[in-house]
């Protein structure tokens, strides 16, 4: 989707006005929501929430772009030997959707994790027993999926066998060169509109649907360099192809005359944005597919700027890991550790571009592959700006994080926690704290001088002590959760005092029609709301596959 050239016009003009007015406000037609909405333009300094960008390291430019180590089993390893046979055994007994398609198998992930970190064969039994509980076999599709009708099923779950059975099929006539028709699914064009060729309808930019688990299941199949892996990646690509490309695809999309190239530039303003100040009042807690079905930010989708050259998509990298790590770690309450579901799903993602991302040099031309990392950061950067804005635009403090005292921990007390620790089991706690880990291999522990030095091991040592359960869900009764949230309330009175009636009137009707929505649409909503009061998360772990489209 893109902003009409009328309309963005009077976007840069708004923009423009503020070195007259503290605010502006402008109204334009949302093509996702067929109806009026408002857009206010305030301050455009850089908003203080801690922002600070000499990370780690420094940059490391063409490194980030280097290949990362694949996996080289060997046979006579029973540890690997155990990690395949149970690999093999999930994709032929587990679909990777299950619960009435909603969740997703992260059976993949917690063992790959956990042999990287050098699980023992008996610990992979015991998670793929334990995980393996509540998974789901297979059902028939209602039809097959051939070359010829491939894209005519794209995002309908009840199709993943037969997506799974036909990439398999296109996978064995290429042998061992498998990775030619991932590549070659992933960029496939289609474009509809000839006078729209940016909308080209790849599922490579659609790797974000369901907060990334067809992009993290694909990083987990290129790093473990496994076949089967890939197979169900591009099935689950295609099963849950959606909308996300829509903001992803334009190669050039509209821009503001204030832009930025700074991630956390864009979420202090979307901190800042009071339409979104009603939206965890009205949606609920952890509810991010409903922000881009009522309110999209386009402007801040559009004020990120990343250059399509080498070090310059290496910096932006570099920045997204940071933020997605501090907004995970720094944005629970001061002295009450909690971390959402959602939040950690940025992480993640952007751990599996740091695996994909190099593979497209390796795979395409050199300036379609910067053409493509760049569609990546951007689709990155759509979802890390739609969770925020889900979760109720909690604050970032990085102190919190760059204060942390290891008292002699190191990584090797990360992987005890992760292989022997209470949390052993859960997928989520495994990856995150290997993700860290491999932020810092790829960045570096940087200088000691510097107040980000070991920023990784601080956040795996503070995520492995202070985890006890996710937060992050919530219905619209059961308040905003318990992470540190702006407060609304003040803000609201400083916007009545900047603006007049007709225009508060405006709001509020806006309000009171999502309001009427959001109420029509409490039945079809697909999350699952067990733990309707979140105090019931607070001193027992939480397990997402109770409340969430995971």
């Amino acid at each position: 989707m893109r902003l009409s050239g009328i309309t963005n016009l009077l976007v840069q003009v708004a923009v423009l006005h503020q070195s007259l007015s503290s605010a502006a406000v402008i109204r334009i037609h949302s093509r996702a929501t067929r109806q009026i909405r408002n857009i206010y333009i305030k301050d455009q300094a850089i908003l203080n929430m801690g922002s600070a960008w000499s990370g780690p390291g420094g940059n490391n430019g063409d490194k980030i772009l280097q290949p990362v180590p694949m996996i080289k089993g060997d046979d006579k390893d029973p540890r690997y030997r155990r990690l395949t046979q149970l690999l093999k055994l999930n994709h032929h007994d587990h679909s990777i959707f299950y619960h009435n398609l909603e969740y997703h198998n992260h059976m993949a992930y917690i063992l790959s994790s956990a042999y990287l970190f050098g699980a023992s064969a008996d610990h992979l039994n015991d998670i793929y027993e334990k995980e393996s509980k509540e998974l789901e076999p297979w059902k028939d599709s209602p039809q097959e999926i051939d070359p010829g009708n491939w894209r005519a099923h794209l995002g309908d779950k009840n199709y993943q066998r037969a997506y799974l059975h036909f990439f398999e099929e296109e996978m064995i006539k290429k042998g061992d060169n498998w990775k030619v028709t991932v590549w070659q699914f992933l960029t496939d064009k289609y474009v509809p509109d000839k006078n729209r060729p940016w909308e080209n309808h790849q599922l490579l930019h659609g790797l974000m649907e369901g907060i990334g688990h067809p992009l993290i299941h694909l990083g987990y199949a290129m790093e473990m360099n496994d076949k089967n892996l890939a197979a169900e990646a591009l099935a689950m690509a295609a099963s849950s192809y959606q909308n996300i490309h829509e903001y992803v695809d334009d190669p050039n999309p509209p821009e503001p005359f204030i832009t930025s190239t700074e991630i956390r530039e864009i979420l202090d303003k979307l901190f800042e944005n009071p339409n979104y100040d009603e939206f965890c009042k009205n949606t609920g807690v952890g509810h991010p597919e409903k922000v881009l079905e009522t309110d999209p930010p386009f402007l801040e989708f559009n004020t990120y700027i990343i250059k399509k050259e080498r070090a310059k998509l290496a910096e932006a990298f570099q920045k997204q890991v940071e933020a997605a790590v501090m907004l995970l770690m720094t944005s629970h309450k001061v002295g009450d550790p909690r971390y959402d579901f959602f939040l950690a799903h940025t992480v993640t993602t952007i751990h599996a571009l740091r695996v994909i991302i190099p593979m497209l040099e390796k795979e395409l031309p050199e300036q379609e592959a910067f053409q493509q990392t760049w569609h990546l950061l951007r689709s990155h950067m759509v979802l890390t700006s739609v969770v925020y804005i889900s979760q109720c635009r909690p604050t970032i403090k990085d102190w919190l994080l760059e204060e942390v005292d290891l008292d002699g921990k190191d990584w090797d007390y990360v992987k005890k926690k992760a292989l022997e620790g209470e949390r052993r089991f859960d997928s989520h706690y495994v990856k995150m704290l290997r993700s860290f880990e491999e932020f810092e291999k790829l960045f570096g522990k940087g200088d000691p001088s510097d107040e980000k030095h070991n920023l990784y091991l601080k956040a795996a040592v503070k995520f492995a002590d202070e985890f006890k359960g996710w937060v992050g869900f919530a219905a619209p009764t059961a308040g905003m959760g318990k992470l540190d949230y702006k407060d609304v309330t003040h803000h609201q009175e400083h916007h009545e005092e900047h603006h007049d009636d007709e225009h508060h009137d405006e709001h509020h009707d806006d309000h009171e029609e999502h309001h009427d929505e959001h109420h029509d649409d409490e039945h079809d909503d697909e999350y699952h709301d067990d733990g309707d009061d979140d105090e019931h998360h607070e001193d027992e772990e939480h397990d997402p596959h109770d409340d969430e489209h995971v």
